[in-house]
């Protein structure tokens, strides 16, 4: 309670009342005195009501006029309301109770009756007072106010008991209603207590004083019961869930203070977290929930608006408690502005103890400090709370949005994917979800900031009248100047949104054809691309970002101190009253809480152009075509053979409709159950895109699809994931032991199983690359047979495999007697054997039909396809004549491949051939028919149960990319450290940001916060001058010094802020992006082997953006918050230096709370940091397979997967997050100890006579009211560059990955001329493909002469690309040597070998760029060389038909772009080395029988005499 006082003059209560010098006697905290008479009582009345309600002789006051109390009847006012609240609030919490919580049958035992007693108890004891209130009252109790206020609090107690006994069978916690009841009850009955005692009712009324002095006792002890008492867990079982998150059921204390946290952190303290001790997700946070929230509010966005509102959305799903925080936010606003009036108010009273002045009482200067301290608390509860709903809300949005991201890659059609790359999706979910949840700490200053100013001008207005429209026009003028500022800081942010997505396209392709570029030496051209990017275009714009920022920064921190300056410069122009320190300090301490708002608010802008940006491209992303809803129609699967699965009418496709090119024509098509169906053609002529109409990934022009039943379905590229191979067969559906072993023994794995390290438990890595071609294109082919579908559709599955393995997969599988017999399959191919076997074959060319029907019909007809037989069966010697009989062992030829006609003659018979077709009516055989044959049902699988899908493994299991190596071919769980972040990592980052500079951004940030110190007591000592001359003499020159120190301070913090960003933080960036991506380029194949490809892709992305941009921003705040820290403690000390002894305690406190909290926050940083690395994984190999994901309906599968990624490192995100709000309310609870103590002193200083300042004390507190949120910050921002620094250690660590042999061996380099014959010589060789893993070549002696062209054959996983691999020191040897040219290959560097040989990869692969760039990426070949190869490969007719001939476009990864096999075969070409390898299984296979003879006819032509090593299993002209 506070007291006007007017300055100079004794308090002033009013006429009529007795002298003030009993009120100061009666003035004590307890209220105890010895004055021994005074007038009235709580139990007096008068014999009539003299004011309404009011029985009592002092009225409703509110302050009475006898004693430093409030009156009897003003003083029930407060239990009154807490009656009101209980009755009220209490009713809404009994309907919730009843109408939302279920009751559970939890035992009631003493726990919950004592409670019950105690409240029965209470009642009884009030409505005792209330029998003696009307005992007391006389004839007016009726109507006295005091008697309905005890009657009211009697209703409230039944609400609350009612409340108690509800809440026990439906809750685990106290109930918030009745904690915050008896808090504010406790609270209404001390004040209560203090005035019974202040009137000596303990003298005048025992039996009542006794009574109430009873039920407060039993009303605490009511209060702890309820609130610390804990309830029995084993009681409560029944509402316990697994892994449940303590937020769930945490008391409303618990929340406003985060001691639900404090098990965790007492856990973190002790021993290093890992992700087994965090808890749950709350039900409302998980990835489930807000990504549905956010796809209902999406949805409803596309039904109801033209142009659907992505900010409207996120607000419908998220804004609810996004808007409590709101209150939250007012309320500490409003509390922050009351701390200046009190500091008035403290000046004031300290002002009075001058000489001459009328001194104040002491307990009204303590009640003011007691106010700063319980402001600073609300501040404190207030702020944290808005700040936890703002975190959450935006953990949310990222949640969801990711859910969203990934859903939609889902559903994504061929134009939609077209122009949004794998980096572009990565980015949408890793940079821009992260912005929008980032705005969310910033988004609510929108309306708050200026709300603050508004304020504060208000507040400035009562000190300095109309001066302040001076601080108003500086605001105004600044306003436009900002405005330019972030508009120019927007543009930069785009263009640099665009370079991040540059270099993350760019890393993506280098890190997934990283075996290419090392195979063709390429790392140095690539190295200089990814340069040019990162530092011409990426780091320049990041300069000019810095130089933008120093400029904000000016501006931003200027506009305070010039609003100040000139406030006080025309305040002391324009009024003849001095400027003292009762209104200097004032000003200055809301001075300094506008400088929040006017900081803040520029960032917010910056923060809602980055969110626009953001939301601009989300939206575009949303809003892109999806696969084609009615493409396709599905309906139940038949029964019967013969029956018809699958028919496309009058069908014409296209990849990309706005483009007006159809893909494939005029389709008529019809599949039964029981056949199988092959498409046979041209590369080119449409075969995969055929499979893709049946499976609704082409747009439909016209016609129509249906399919019958489920579909399963292998890709030309096997799609394998990074998972064991017994995953990858079982794909989701629930394991049967018996069918598994039928499906891998009929797809020829079992003797793969007994090579491969770990069996069917082997992890394939990512993209299967410890699989060869045909053990992926095996396991593919396992995967469609488990699923038991209806309809399967095969995309040439058969050309990756040897001749007699294809044999067993055409008898065991595909053929009449095969597991998928009584299935409808169709096949693309071109394979003879299996056209054989075939019930049906189709004929595309230029993607229409030309032929089709049986293969008798074909044959009689004499057409394409009979050609395509014949001439197969006379060029492969020693092959089966394609009519005999192919039963029993079958034909041990290889695959044979069409042959188009290519002279006119046999053009001119094709074309008769076809016209022949129209009136040719295809004779399809039913169930019956001649060539159908007899479904064998004993081993058919119309016979076996369809597989079901197994339920999902939920956050039980562990991720696979993450497991533990318990194994040989685990991938290895992400290396995380533990315990602190060693000083060498700092050490290294200090090295690379220029230790000078870091040394000159010391000086001026000291320099700066020296300058605005200096201010601030010249500031002080005019206050004081004028003071003391009662005017304001020398304006001109204090004013003059003034400006000088506040336009030095800013100046010094733009060269701060240059220095940081050009000089320090950009240069480190810079060398460390460099020394990682060199590393990347030097790491052996084995690291890309083990290390998915999302883990590398999160260093390069997450972790440099972090460093780039985060990292310096934060050192910065913890060394200015520090400089200011340090400043304020001597500031302090020199105005009231009884506060040193306070600094050491204080100190110690902090350190130790600090210590405390660093070890559970770290932690929880780095499990954060490495649970978002399998996200990302996980993405970017479903991007992969999205046509494998669609064809087997598992999106939802996938999409629970990538929820419970997502969950895992959310896990971990929030207890983060609430470790920050746990802090920082204990911090900030100590820094109100600090206000409180400083005041205090300052009070007792003043009080005993030592003549303090008024300037003094008010310097002294406005610095204390800032140094709760500067120590806050040193700890805040201590754990964020702690936690950011662990990305230059995770940087540092790639940076230092075990590198390959040396690229030149100086000392021991070849001729120029080497190898000029060509010999090779392998002595007793043996390899491995990494340490532990077993020998994958064992002693080879091999010896090749010159000029020999070599074919190296064996079945699948025998060896062949090992041994090319072998040849360019891809896998280095583990015994013996290879020679070429009698030249030992591990003597010599690795680009000078890998330069002098050249080959075609197994996987052949398409960079994103032009043509050009694909053939020649260092550009040393001129165009005439170019088109050569191009002509050579009979391509150059084809290139020459693209837009922009050899500048042509090829998208990422070769999409849309045919025959990715001939621009390998061009690179060949173009290198011409002296030493050429072909290796298995892709290139031949892919290019039909026709076409082969042109390569190697070609390759006879460039390459002469060259030594060709061909361990393809097609090796024509050899």
């Amino acid at each position: 309670m506070v007291l006007e006082v007017r300055t100079g003059m004794s308090p002033d209560f009013g006429d009529g009342f007795p002298s003030q010098k009993p009120i100061f006697e009666t003035g004590s905290f307890t209220g105890f005195h010895r004055v021994s008479e005074l007038a009235s009582s709580y139990l007096t009345a008068t014999g009539s009501f003299k004011q309404p309600l009011c029985g009592n002789e002092e009225g409703w006051g509110p302050l009475s006029p006898i004693r430093y109390d409030f009156t009897p009847c003003f003083i029930d006012v407060w239990v009154a309301s807490v009656a009101a609240f209980g009755i009220l609030i209490g009713a809404l919490a009994v309907w919730w109770l009843l109408a939302k919580r279920r009751p559970t049958d939890v035992a009631k035992d003493w726990h919950f009756w004592t409670k019950q007693v105690l409240l029965g108890l209470i009642i009884a004891d009030i409505a005792t007072q209330l029998g003696i209130q009307i005992a007391n009252y006389g004839d007016i109790w009726y109507g006295d106010f005091r008697v309905y206020t005890t009657i009211a609090t009697i209703l409230s107690l039944f609400v609350i008991f009612t409340i108690q006994w509800l809440e026990h069978s439906r809750l685990r916690n106290a109930n918030g209603v009745v904690l915050f009841y008896w808090l504010f009850l406790l609270i209404a009955l001390a004040v209560k207590l203090r005035s019974l005692i202040s009137q000596r009712l303990y003298v005048d009324n025992q039996s009542y004083f006794i009574t109430y002095c009873v039920g407060f006792g039993l009303s605490v002890a009511e209060f702890f019961f309820e609130w610390l008492w804990p309830k029995k867990n084993t009681a409560y079982e029944a509402l316990v869930e697994d892994g449940e998150c303590p937020v769930e059921y945490a008391t409303v204390f618990s929340l406003l203070t985060f001691s639900w946290m404090t098990p965790l952190m007492k856990h973190g303290y002790s021993e290093f977290l890992t992700e087994e001790d965090l808890w749950g997700l709350a039900s409302t946070d998980t990835t489930k929930a807000t990504g549905g929230a956010f796809d209902d509010a999406w949805k409803h966005q596309l039904k109801t608006r033209k142009h659907p509102s992505l900010w409207l959305a996120l607000f419908n799903a998220y804004g609810t408690p996004y808007m409590l925080a709101a209150v939250f936010k007012i309320l500490n606003d409003l509390s922050a502005f009351a701390q200046p009036q009190l500091l008035r108010l403290l000046i004031s009273f300290v002002d009075s103890y001058r000489p001459g002045q009328e001194p104040q009482p002491v307990v009204q200067g303590a009640a003011i400090a007691l106010a700063m301290f319980f402001v600073a608390i609300l501040q404190t509860s207030m702020i944290h709370q808005y700040f936890q709903l703002a975190f959450v809300t935006g953990m949310r949005i990222k949640g969801g949005l990711t859910s969203c991201i990934y859903r939609k890659a889902l559903k994504l059609s061929n134009e939609g994917r077209s122009t949004k790359t794998t980096g572009d999706i990565v980015n949408y979910m890793a940079v821009d979800a992260q912005r929008l949840q980032d705005l969310t700490q910033f988004a609510q200053q929108l309306w708050s900031a200026p709300f603050q100013i508004t304020i504060c001008m208000i507040s400035l207005y009562q000190l300095v009248g109309w001066s302040m429209l001076s601080g108003i026009g500086v605001m105004i003028v600044m306003i436009p100047i900002n405005g330019l500022i972030a508009r120019y800081m927007k543009n930069l942010q785009k263009q640099q949104m665009k370079n991040k997505d540059a270099r993350s396209r760019l890393i993506a392709e280098i890190i997934n054809n990283m075996k290419s570029i090392k195979l063709y030496a390429w790392g140095a051209a690539f190295m200089n691309k990814l340069n040019y990017i990162r530092n011409d275009q990426e780091l320049k714009n990041l300069r000019r970002i810095g130089a933008g920022q120093a400029v904000a920064n000016f501006t931003w921190s200027t506009t305070p101190f010039l609003v100040s300056c000139s406030t006080f410069a025309v305040f002391v122009l324009t009024r003849d009253e001095p400027l003292t320190t009762q209104i200097v300090f004032p000003a200055l301490a809301l001075f300094n809480l506008l400088t929040f708002p006017l900081a803040v608010l520029p960032m917010v802008i910056t923060s809602i152009i980055e969110a626009s940006v953001a939301v601009g491209r989300l939206t575009s992303y949303l809003m892109a075509e999806e696969v084609q809803s009615d493409a396709v129609i599905v309906k139940p699967a038949v029964q019967e053979i013969g029956e018809e699965t699958i028919l496309i009418r009058d069908g014409t496709f296209s990849w990309n409709r706005h483009e007006g090119k159809n893909i494939l024509h005029d389709i008529n098509f019809s599949a039964n159950k029981g056949e199988l169906s092959c498409i046979v053609g041209r590369v080119g002529a449409g075969k995969s895109s055929f499979l893709q109409s049946i499976l609704g990934d082409l747009w439909k022009i016209k016609g129509g699809v249906v399919v019958h039943g489920s579909v399963a379905y292998v890709s030309q590229t096997p799609w394998i994931m990074n998972a064991t191979v017994k995953d990858n067969i079982i794909f989701g559906f629930r394991y049967d032991s018996n069918f598994y072993e039928k499906t891998v023994k009929a797809c020829a794995l079992l003797d793969d199983f007994t090579q491969l390290p770990d069996g069917d438990e082997t992890v394939v890595g990512e993209r299967g690359i410890s699989l060869s071609g045909g053990q992926k294109a095996r396991v593919a082919l396992a995967r469609a047979v488990y699923a038991r579908a209806d309809v399967y559709l095969l995309d040439d599955c058969l050309s990756a495999v040897d001749s007699h393995v294809g044999r067993h997969l055409i008898d065991n599988v595909l053929g009449p007697k095969g597991l998928l017999s009584s299935k409808t399959r169709i096949l693309a191919t071109n394979s003879i054997p299996v056209l054989v076997e075939s019930d049906y074959i189709c004929l595309l060319k230029g993607g229409e039909i030309t032929e089709k029907g049986t293969y008798q019909q074909l044959m009689a007809m004499k057409g394409s396809v009979f050609d395509v037989i014949m001439t197969g069966g006379r060029n492969d010697s020693g092959e089966n004549s394609p009519t005999t009989s192919t039963s029993g062992s079958g034909s041990d030829s290889e695959t044979s491949t069409v042959i188009e006609a290519e002279s006119s003659q046999e053009k001119d018979d094709m074309e008769e051939a076809q016209e022949g077709l129209a009136t040719l009516q295809a004779i399809r055989p039913g169930p019956g028919g001649s060539s159908g044959r007899a479904k064998m049902r004993a081993d058919s699988m119309a016979t076996l149960r369809r597989a079901s899908a197994a339920s999902f493994r939920g956050p039980k299991a562990r991720l696979h990319d993450e497991e533990s190596p318990s194994s040989k071919t685990k991938t290895a769980k992400e290396h995380s450290e533990q315990g602190k972040v060693k000083w060498s990592v700092y050490a290294e980052y200090a090295k690379t940001s220029n230790l000078g500079a870091v040394a000159v951004y010391l000086v001026s940030l000291v320099a700066a916060q020296t300058a605005q110190i200096a201010g601030n007591v010249w500031l002080k000592n005019w206050a004081d001058r004028n003071t003391e001359a009662g005017g304001n003499p020398e304006y001109g020159k204090y004013i003059g010094v003034y400006f000088v120190f506040g336009v030095g301070a800013a100046g010094l913090t733009v060269v701060q802020t240059l220095i940081l960003w050009i000089f320090c933080s950009i240069e480190a960036s810079r060398k460390l992006h460099e020394k990682m991506a060199t590393a990347i380029f030097r790491s052996p194949m084995s690291f890309f082997d083990v290390t998915p490809a999302g883990r590398i892709l999160n260093r390069f992305s997450s972790d440099i953006y972090r460093v780039d941009e985060v990292l310096a921003r934060t050192f910065n705040m913890l060394f200015t918050n520090l400089a200011r820290s340090m400043f304020t403690l001597v500031v302090i000390s020199v105005a009231t230096p009884a506060f040193v002894a306070l600094i050491i305690p204080l100190s110690a406190m902090y350190i130790w709370i600090q210590r405390y909290y660093l070890r559970t926050s770290r932690e929880l940083k780095r499990l954060d940091s490495v649970s978002r690395s399998p996200i990302y994984a996980h993405f970017q190999e479903s991007l992969g397979g999205i046509s494998t994901i669609r064809a087997y309906r598992q999106q939802d599968r996938f999409e629970h997967e990538n929820e419970w990624r997502v969950d895992a490192n959310l896990r971990a995100y929030f207890p983060s997050i609430s470790s920050n709000r746990w802090l920082a309310v204990r911090l900030e609870l100590i820094g109100a100890v600090v206000i409180l103590s400083a005041a205090g002193f300052s009070i007792i200083s003043v009080t005993s006579g030592s003549g303090l300042s008024p300037g003094a004390v008010g310097l002294a507190m406005s610095y204390a009211l800032q140094i709760t949120g500067s120590l806050n910050w040193i700890v805040r921002q201590t754990v964020e560059v702690e936690t950011n620094i662990v990305s230059v250690e995770r940087v540092l660590e790639y940076a230092r990955l075990p590198s390959e042999a040396p690229e030149i061996v100086r000392r021991n380099r070849p001729a120029v001329s080497w190898p000029s014959r060509g010999e090779v010589e392998f002595d007793n060789y043996s390899t491995r493909y990494r340490e532990g893993l077993d020998l994958v070549l064992k002693n080879i002696t091999l010896d090749i002469k010159s000029h020999e062209k070599i074919g190296v054959v064996g079945r699948t996983g025998a060896g062949k690309s090992s041994l090319t691999l072998a040849l360019f020191r891809i896998i280095e040897a583990d015994s013996g040597n290879i020679n070429i040219d009698g030249l030992n290959t591990s003597s010599i560097g690795l680009l000078d070998l890998r330069r002098r040989l050249a080959i075609i990869p197994q996987d052949a692969a398409l960079f994103e760029g032009s043509i050009r760039d694909n053939l020649d990426p260092g550009h040393v070949h001129d165009d005439t060389e170019l088109w050569s190869v191009l002509e050579h490969a009979r391509l150059k007719d084809h290139v020459a038909g693209m837009d922009g001939g050899l500048e042509a476009k090829v998208h990422e990864g070769g999409k849309l772009t045919s025959r990715l096999v001939l621009p390998s075969l061009c690179r060949r070409f173009a290198s011409a080395f002296e030493y050429v390898v072909n290796p298995p299984s892709r290139p031949c296979p892919s290019i039909p029988r026709c076409r082969r003879g042109a390569p190697r006819l070609s390759a006879s032509l460039v390459l002469p005499d060259r030594q060709v090593l061909d361990t393809s299993r097609c090796m024509l002209g050899l």
